[in-house]
């Protein structure tokens, strides 16, 4: 399997394409980001439903007929631009601290979409080839789920990122789910996987990483 990052113009997001072949899973879909031309779209991913990681689904949902998967909990915030953070994200931008900006980026602040396939809490899929283990990581955002590929690669969406505290305190975000459900769960994976964070760049996991949060 191939992984391409593109880092999106909302906040330096990541979203990342899943390449077998001339198959393709899309992870967050940016609204910058061409569709690639040599390949077919079969699946897009949602890590979590904050507007920087959801803001491409509607291009690419009308160009690829890809449908769209992701939490139950994150299928019913996207819907909402006031869940989603897009009714708010000019000034979630001013008060981030983690990336100087110059300027605001432009924002569709009613913004919304739609998932077409949802689970609750986890679900294994087969593609080309690929096992995916799908599991919902609450804290973050009451929609967050990770995705391990093969057993090697874990996307985080922003429930895992190195050197960085996992906020908690956004609307939506639960610190009590967050140690119930979404710490032990971290705590599993295996050490030396290669996490791919919803911003940043990639990296080893490390079984310290998980416990920081704010």
């Amino acid at each position: 399997m191939e992984i391409e990052r593109v880092v999106s113009d909302l906040l330096a997001s990541n979203m990342y394409l899943l390449r077998e072949g001339d198959a393709v899973l899309v992870v967050d879909p940016c609204r910058n980001a061409a569709v690639p031309a040599d390949a077919q779209v079969e699946l897009i991913l949602l890590t979590h439903e904050h507007y920087d990681h959801i803001s491409g689904v509607n291009e690419w949902k009308a160009a690829t007929g890809a449908p769209v998967l992701c939490t139950a909990a994150c299928a019913e915030a996207i819907r909402d631009p006031r869940r989603n953070l897009a009714r708010i994200f000019p000034a979630f931008c001013q008060l981030q601290t983690w990336l100087p900006l110059q300027e605001l980026p432009e924002t569709d602040l009613a913004y919304a979409c739609e998932a077409d396939r949802t689970f609750a809490d986890t679900l294994t899929l087969r593609w080309r080839g690929h096992t995916l283990e799908l599991f919902a990581l609450p804290g973050h955002s009451g929609g967050g789920m990770g995705i391990l590929a093969d057993g090697e690669r874990f996307f985080s969406g922003d429930s895992l990122m190195e050197n960085s505290d996992v906020e908690l305190r956004l609307p939506g975000g639960s610190k009590e789910q967050w140690a119930a459900v979404s710490l032990p769960r971290l705590a599993a994976l295996p050490d030396g996987i290669t996490v791919y964070p919803g911003h940043f760049f990639p990296f080893l996991y490390q079984k310290k990483a998980p416990d920081q949060a704010r």
